[in-house]
């Protein structure tokens, strides 16, 4: 749905640092190369936050998971006034790396040698900006950065100007790549400020000079710094037969103390607690159901961090669900795929919303998991066409469809089920994501089917999910939900929804009286039955309205031909008929 290149046209930043130095207030500066085939382990430089820019596409943003977010994204600079154009991209070929295993989206990365740069015409001035928040206490912030054949200049301040800013532009290189480490020690006079952070490109030496950002790290010298937790068990998308111990394992550690205690929960209720390492509990939950799993760890000075959660699927017997998934063919003719009902997305506007006519409908709109606004695209893979819809009667080869942006953004779907055995198939894709694809039954009657398969971290990527369903009893539902789990690409990354179809079993056949026979005062008649149904079959004396219908026998039918008779000794004139209650 998007390329992978952010194109923007920006202006000048410009900016004037006070220099008001006040009592509490500091601000200074230290750096130091970064040796060649070394890793720096953000997890460990970053116990308060950190991220890192770049590892799948020049949007990707991961950081630390567990805590609330304090350093922000970047903005890019440009060196030339509202009519320059910026491109950033993504760097692959660091000379060190970077590792972590407290990360969110991607939880644990091992060396990667990623970071993004920034090129605009002309080179001079472009950059990146970014900032962190400051007050009273003391905290370290530590840069990772880098130059390309030119030479860079990091700017650091107070928004008070409570102290004097920081400016070095020593790091350079005439051809190749430099990298290097900056330190800030900082806090301002008074809360609710922040220390803003520019780093730009001050000279070319070739016309492709540019400057690179890796990474950030923030830490409070003498604070207590947060633990770190991960839960290592169970898995995302595990399935539990009803009555199974579940074990729950977590890993935890604390840069400045001790970790005291690992807490378990299960939906925001706690389900154990280990104080030693290595930190498990067992749990039996009370009933099927999906679970949201989570681990805490508090460390000896009382502060927390928290995992990302895991969902779980308890389930009992009685239903049945299994899926698949395929890659969609490039036509559907949805009336025909779609017996019992069918829905598209998205054919004129993020709102469209057609489905099969003459039909009691079963699959309904989607409700949008996330808050971010659907969108309308036309250039999907399959093409879809109908000749029974409405409020568009009719389609040929139409390729649209919604998609959503953003990390957990997806769709939200209720299928109605029962004991009767259906087949719904459900069209989807995204790009620059890992997509989480789960489904389970209402009344968790069978296991839930999930699949993260739909993944691309450069392109789109579609599937086709095939779900044979039903329920442990009537009057329950199919639940699909699709988000995005992982984003390769932090700004455009996201999931597309297109069609679904639906298929039962075969129509019953239509209700008529056949094979008529009057003999002997007695009127003998047959008819077609569905399995499992129960009929009346009634007569009249007259066609007044209403009509005195009388009942003469019910039938529980075996879906064969039932044959009834009525003793008619009298011979009056009767009108018949069959029906349903």
């Amino acid at each position: 749905m998007f390329n992978r290149v952010v194109l923007r046209t920006l202006g000048i930043a410009a900016g004037i640092f006070l220099i008001a130095p006040a009592r509490g207030a500091m601000l200074s500066g230290s750096f130091a190369s970064i040796a060649q085939n070394s890793v720096v382990n953000l997890t460990t430089e970053g116990p308060l936050d950190w991220v890192h820019w770049g590892l799948y596409t020049e949007t990707s943003l991961n950081r630390k998971a567990g805590v609330v977010p304090r350093i922000s994204d970047f903005t890019e600079l440009s060196g030339m006034g509202t009519n320059s154009f910026l491109f950033v991209f993504q760097v692959t070929d660091l000379a060190h790396g970077y590792s972590w295993t407290d990360g969110n989206p991607e939880p644990v990365v091992n060396d990667t040698h990623t970071g993004v740069w920034v090129y605009s015409v002309p080179t001079f001035g472009s950059g990146f900006e970014f900032t962190v928040p400051a007050d009273t206490s003391t905290r370290t912030l530590k840069v990772f950065l880098g130059v390309f054949a030119g030479r860079g200049k990091i700017e650091a301040s107070l928004s008070d100007g409570s102290a004097p800013a920081y400016v070095n532009d020593t790091l350079s290189s005439i051809m190749g790549s430099v990298n290097r480490e900056y330190t800030f020690t900082y806090a301002a006079a008074s809360s609710g400020q922040s220390l803003h952070i520019r780093w730009t490109l001050q000279m070319g030496f070739r016309p492709d000079a540019n400057v690179t950002l890796h990474a950030a790290a923030l830490s409070m010298a003498g604070g207590n710094n947060p633990p770190s937790v991960l839960l290592t068990n169970p898995v995302q998308n595990a399935n539990f037969p009803a009555g199974s111990a579940i074990t729950l394992n977590a890993t935890a550690n604390d840069f400045d103390g001790t970790v005291s205690k690992v807490e378990f929960f299960a939906n925001g209720d706690k389900i154990g607690q280990d104080a030693a390492s290595p930190f498990s509990s067992s749990w039996t939950p009370s009933a099927p159901g999906r679970y949201e799993l989570i681990a805490e760890a508090t460390d000896s000075d009382g502060a927390t961090g928290t995992t990302q959660p895991v969902d779980v699927f308890v389930y009992g017997p009685g239903g049945t669900l299994a899926g698949n998934v395929s890659n969609p063919p490039a036509q559907v003719n949805l009336t025909a795929e779609g017996t019992a009902d069918w829905a598209h997305w998205g054919l004129s506007s993020p709102i469209s919303f057609d489905h099969k006519s003459g039909v009691s409908q079963s699959i309904g709109n989607f409700t949008v998991l996330g808050s971010r606004p659907v969108m309308q695209y036309s250039n999907n893979y399959t093409r879809f066409s109908w000749s029974d819809g409405t409020p568009v009667p009719a389609a040929n080869g139409t390729p649209t469809g919604v998609f959503i942006i953003g990390q957990n953004s997806g769709f939200l779907l209720k299928i109605p089920a029962d004991t009767t055995l259906r087949q719904l198939k459900l069209y989807v894709g995204g790009y620059g994501v890992q997509a989480n694809f789960q489904a389970w039954l209402s009344d968790f009657s069978a296991a839930a089917y999930t699949d993260t398969s739909v993944s691309n971290v450069f392109d789109d990527d579609y599937a086709v999910y095939t779900l044979d369903f039903a329920a442990d009893k009537a009057g329950e539902s199919l639940i699909i939900q699709y988000r995005a789990d992982t984003l390769f690409d932090g700004d455009f990354g996201n999931v597309t929804l297109q069609s679904a179809t639906l298929t039962g079993p075969p129509p019953p056949p239509p209700l008529a009286i056949v094979n008529p026979d009057w003999t002997g005062g007695r009127f003998t008649f047959s008819f077609p039955t569905e399995a499992g149904k129960g009929y009346s079959a009634q007569y009249a004396t007259a066609l007044g309205l209403p009509a005195d219908w009388q009942t003469f026998t019910n039938v529980a039918a075996s879906g064969s031909m039932a044959t009834v008779t009525d003793a008619n000794t009298a011979g009056t004139r009767r009108f018949y008929r069959v029906r349903q209650p």
